[in-house]
C-alpha cells in the first residue's frame, strides 16, 4: 500500500499495533469489510473476519508478511504486544481465551 492509502485508513479507521519492536511490525484496521492486516513494510497482508483476528490473537491462525516471514501472534513475547484489555477493547469483546 502507498503511505497516502494507510495514512487515509489511519483517519477514517480505528486500528491497534498487535505486534511492534522499535516500530509496528503487525497493525490492524477494523473496517467495514474486515480486520486489516498492514506489516511493516505497509503491505496489506490480509482481511480476517471476527473469527479469523480471534483465532490469530489467540495462536490458532499464522500469517505470513510480505517478506514470508511467520507472524504467529503466541510466539513472539508479550513486550512487543498490546494487553490483552486493549485487544479485547479492539476487538469488542469480553475476553480472550488462550
Amino acid at each position: 500500500m502507498k503511505k497516502k492509502e494507510v495514512s487515509l485508513l489511519k483517519k477514517k479507521f480505528p486500528s491497534i499495533e498487535l505486534l511492534n519492536s522499535e516500530g509496528p511490525i503487525l497493525k490492524t484496521f477494523k473496517t467495514q469489510d474486515g480486520y486489516m492486516m498492514i506489516d511493516e513494510h505497509q503491505e496489506l497482508i490480509a482481511i480476517l473476519n471476527d473469527k479469523n483476528i480471534y483465532n490469530y490473537v489467540s495462536g490458532k491462525l499464522s500469517l505470513i508478511d510480505s517478506e514470508g516471514r511467520d507472524l504467529k501472534y503466541d510466539v513472539y513475547p508479550s513486550s512487543m504486544k498490546p494487553e490483552s484489555g486493549k485487544i479485547c477493547e479492539f476487538l469488542g469483546i469480553d475476553g480472550l481465551i488462550f
